[in-house]
């Protein structure tokens, strides 16, 4: 990180504005997920959230990276100040597409202060926020350059993701991570990004008009292939963790969907025993698993409870 930038990271840890506030010096940013409750922001203690997971409208949400952005363009770095000097320590507890966007964005603020503009920085930018607010639902054609810089650029987290070690992955690890995605960042903004050949590899588990269940052996890059050719409501097997333990996403095009994902976060955890601090949590239109434990219900057991909540045969 640049001069008066600092980065901690939190594995999997989500708090309270309340604790984030008084366990963190002034001039602290909480990114994608540390803090619940939505976007925030404090000129007393200089504090801020910026999130779109909990407690907000998702499709009306911009995502974590465009709300530091937007932060920027508004002036965030005159206020974030120290005797003087630029001062600023962001908490992440993930390194995501949308986070690692953002700690890239907020450590390059001088490049965007005030009318300065990158056009392929904002190609990508306008991507990652569609998509990620959507949970890779929005449309786009798949064979456009800005995809596969896109694809490319983030490979660092998708693999790790696809391996099932990102659930478990400790300080070190996640900071290896947002380190090689924020060089290919790093790359794109000199002009020497490359590209990805889509891995759309999946594998329908289970297959009804209202949902289907998806093994993403591909990733994210599945997804985002399976939304177009009109995929409304899924859950997908992420990846199963060294302890055997399953990683899932769950999602819906939109909220327009008629698929009671926040009910079945509740169906879920009480076949687990948990509740939506410690098990599977998320917005109005994407979620999954529990960050910390993962699942241990097979796919199988998941239709089962959705079937039971939709009243299906």
């Amino acid at each position: 990180m640049k001069k008066g930038m600092t980065l901690s990271i939190l594995p999997r840890r989500t708090m309270s504005w309340e604790e984030f506030v008084a366990m963190t010096p002034r001039n602290s940013v909480a990114l994608d997920g540390v803090v619940s409750g939505g976007p925030r922001f404090d000129e007393r203690t200089m504090h801020a959230n910026f999130d779109h997971h909990d407690g907000v409208n998702r499709d009306a949400t911009m995502s974590t990276c465009m709300q530091a952005y937007m932060a920027i363009k508004g002036g965030l770095m005159e206020s974030f100040r120290e005797n003087g000097m630029p001062c600023l320590n962001a908490f992440i507890n993930d390194t995501d597409q949308d986070t690692a966007m953002a700690v890239w964005l907020l450590n390059n603020y001088k490049l965007f202060e005030g009318v300065q503009s990158l056009p392929h920085i904002n190609r990508l930018l306008d991507l990652t926020n569609k998509w990620d607010i959507t949970g890779g639902a929005y449309p786009i054609n798949l064979d456009e350059e800005i995809v596969r810089q896109h694809c490319w650029i983030f490979e660092p987290y998708t693999d790790l993701r696809k391996t099932g070690k990102l659930s478990q992955a400790d300080e070190n690890m996640l900071r290896d991570n947002i380190e090689a995605v924020m060089k290919r960042l790093d790359m794109l903004l000199m002009g020497q990004a490359g590209g990805k050949t889509l891995d759309t590899r999946h594998e329908i588990l289970y297959d009804s008009p209202i949902f289907k269940i998806v093994n993403e052996i591909g990733g994210n890059e599945a997804r985002y292939h399976l939304y177009g050719k009109g995929m409304n409501a899924f859950i997908s097997v992420v990846a199963q963790r060294t302890d055997g333990r399953h990683v899932y996403t769950i999602g819906r095009r939109s909220q327009y969907i008629p698929f009671p994902i926040q009910a079945l976060y509740d169906d879920f955890n009480l076949a687990e025993g948990l509740t939506r601090v410690n098990g599977w949590s998320g917005s109005t239109i994407i979620g999954g698993s529990s960050r910390e434990m993962g699942s241990g219900l097979s796919w199988q057991e998941l239709v089962e409870i959705v079937k039971a909540r939709l009243a299906l045969d």
